[in-house]
């Protein structure tokens, strides 16, 4: 069962990959499977319903915060684009589905390390590719970090993922 869903999973996380780094679109459909499937290997992990939903609840008050933050500047500073031509629904959709997989404290650093992956990782696409990328793969890139963090966790070169 627990094989299952961690294929699933990965697979799920591949396809964003794939679809936002290729055509910046991704199925809306991927996203609560990865939320889905994730977010049941946490409680697994957990086995405590009261933690595991103060976590969710946390974690999705830091994404709207976040994005209420990221509306107040977009608004501030570019007055001509909406909210939605700053960022994509996919990527809002991937926020919060990545703040189901984690407890609180993982998954801010999981979420700000991802971001960071995904700068350094736009800088290496613009310099290996000769077109210009006007837009930045979000979810796609984040989805490579958090598929190599699940790697490296189900290889069991690192056993405390949900424990930090």
């Amino acid at each position: 069962m627990i094989v299952t869903v961690k294929i699933i999973l990965a697979i799920a996380l591949i396809l964003i990959i794939f679809q936002d780094i290729k055509d910046r679109r991704v199925w809306a459909f991927l996203f609560p499977i990865v939320a889905t499937f994730g977010s049941y290997l946490f409680y697994r992990s957990m086995s405590v319903l009261e933690y595991y939903l103060y976590s969710l609840a946390i974690n999705a008050g830091i994404i709207v915060c976040i994005l209420g933050v990221l509306f107040l500047i977009g608004r501030a500073v570019s007055r001509k684009r909406t909210f939605f031509q700053m960022i994509g629904l996919g990527d809002i959709l991937f926020f919060f589905a990545f703040a189901m997989l984690f407890p609180t404290v993982t998954f801010l650093n999981f979420f700000v390390f991802s971001i960071l992956f995904t700068i350094i990782f736009h800088q290496i696409l613009k310099r290996v590719n000769t077109k210009h990328i006007p837009t930045i793969p979000l979810a796609g890139s984040m989805s490579l970090f958090l598929l190599m963090v699940y790697l490296v966790h189900w290889t069991g070169l690192y056993e405390k993922i949900y424990l930090i």
